[in-house]
């Protein structure tokens, strides 16, 4: 879907989408805290922009996330810096080792920028995929046997709604942004996919066994509520 970005005095960041099979005006709130319009394909922007006017007040009312810029020195998953680096000479791009995100920025561009933003959280994505597929796998695998789960595989993805999945042939999936946790939560979500490895809905059975290896599952369930996919900001 094609779309541009908006910024409002209060509001922040607003995406505009024009969809071809939309029929009215919707205003949402993603799990990230991005804000988005969608409208229809034929409609112009400025309808857009008067709607957003006009839920104003509602918009302000939202528990939204504060999603500030990323800065110099930001500790991102469990192994990795972000610094920014100034440079008189070389175009802005990225390096991601085992310990830090290195963005290299032309003298004449701030770290604020758009583009300098967008580069440092790729960047950052990859370095939680990295930490991810190097750090995991163990862990799942010794709470699999301790708990007698068996799984097929382990995917790493950048995901909005979720912490992780399990499908029916037990191939498990993580979200990169599971590095963010701190370790209880973490191993509260594997436990939670190996769990579906057995039981594939969250009838009483499941809870019941999840329950089993995890007794404080109800005390993290309502801990992990306040912490969302993104990367987050002290």
């Amino acid at each position: 879907m094609p779309y541009k970005i908006f910024t409002f005095e209060d509001i922040g960041e607003v995406k505009i989408y024009k969809h071809r099979s939309s029929r009215s005006i919707k205003l949402s709130l993603r799990s990230t805290g991005e804000l988005r319009v969608t409208i229809p394909y034929w409609t112009n922007y400025s309808v857009a922009l008067k709607f957003l006017a006009k839920n104003k007040e509602w918009i302000l009312k939202q528990n939204r996330p504060k999603l500030n810029n990323l800065t110099d020195q930001l500790m991102i998953g469990k192994n990795h810096r972000l610094v920014f680096v100034k440079s008189d000479t070389g175009n802005l791009r990225s390096r991601v080792d085992d310990n830090y995100i290195t963005i290299y920025v032309p003298d004449e561009i701030s770290i604020n920028e758009v583009k300098v933003q967008k580069i440092a959280l790729s960047a950052s994505k990859k370095a939680l995929k990295k930490e991810l597929e190097l750090l995991l796998p163990n862990r799942i695998n010794n709470l699999a046997s301790s708990y007698g789960f068996e799984y097929q595989s382990i995917t790493s993805k950048s995901l909005k709604g979720r912490w992780g999945s399990c499908d029916q042939n037990r191939n498990l999936t993580f979200n990169i942004f599971l590095m963010q946790l701190p370790w209880n939560l973490i191993d509260y979500v594997i436990v939670h996919e190996l769990t579906h490895t057995k039981h594939m809905n969250h009838s009483a059975e499941f809870w019941n066994e999840f329950e089993t290896h995890i007794p404080t599952a109800k005390k993290l369930r309502n801990e992990i509520k306040s912490y969302r996919p993104i990367i987050s900001i002290e």
